[in-house]
């Protein structure tokens, strides 16, 4: 018709845009995470480092000490110090964390088979709580080189100084139980001897289960604590341990 506007075409429907596949990228990406292998192990490499240094320097007989228990709520702290010939090493030497029981114990025999001098200073609990920590081991540490005979050519201590009277030539130093042979045969006959400690004293204090925790505070450890209070060869002077008391249930 005259005038009339021409009619408008129908507009075509849009196409809807297809849907993100996100759910499969997730999948994928989960999958992705769980195939991702475990990290490997860091390889263990003997200690013995040190002692091949004080060979070439003209040192035979080269003395360790190291103390094992010092963070301990309960149980002895010990330090052992062991004398080796560096013309014979115990082969496989290590720090004795990590070393299984088992190893430590295999260890501990070709230590004592073939030390040149091994000797131990155990300080209980109560000597820690007068003496304090820190002062208990150091001097535990000092008592157990003077105890060595023959007197040993050098001395490698773990971490803390000794003794300025100390007749032969030492040295401490931070991880030395990684270096240093004899300082990881100290650590290791230490550790044997301080777990038969705290085995016998499980018979003697049950419910606390020194024999798994070696004295250790360990959740079970601090839980029989609360329920039965602390027993006599309980650390007082260590933080939290001295303010349990028996729970009345356990009465």
């Amino acid at each position: 018709m005259p005038g009339s506007s021409p009619a408008r075409k129908p507009a075509k429907p849009r196409k809807k845009a297809p849907a993100r596949k996100t759910t499969k990228r997730k999948s994928k990406a989960r999958r992705s995470v769980a195939k991702k292998p475990a990290p490997k192990p860091a390889p263990r490499i003997p200690a013995g480092r040190l002692e091949e240094i004080l060979k070439r320097q003209g040192f035979r007989f080269v003395a360790g000490v190291d103390e094992v228990g010092r963070g301990a709520l309960a149980g002895p702290l010990v330090c052992a110090a062991v004398t080796l010939d560096t013309e014979r090493i115990p082969t496989d030497l290590f720090d004795s964390k990590m070393l299984e029981p088992e190893e430590r114990e295999a260890r501990a025999a070709e230590i004592l088979r073939l030390a040149v001098a091994v000797s131990y200073v155990v300080v209980d609990s109560l000597d820690i709580d007068d003496q304090k920590l820190g002062v208990s081991n150091l001097a535990a540490l000092r008592r157990a080189v003077r105890k060595l005979a023959p007197r040993p050519d050098y001395v490698i201590s773990d971490h803390f100084p000794l003794d300025e009277k100390q007749e032969s030539p030492h040295v401490s130093l931070p991880k030395a139980d990684a270096m240093s042979a004899a300082v990881a045969a100290a650590s290791i006959v230490a550790k044997v001897s301080r777990d038969a400690f705290m085995a016998k004293l499980d018979s003697e204090h049950p419910g606390y289960n020194f024999t798994s925790n070696k004295g250790y505070g360990s959740d079970e450890h601090w839980a029989a604590i609360r329920a039965l209070g602390p027993s006599p060869v309980h650390r007082r002077s260590f933080r939290g341990v001295a303010s349990y008391q028996p729970s009345l249930a356990d009465l």
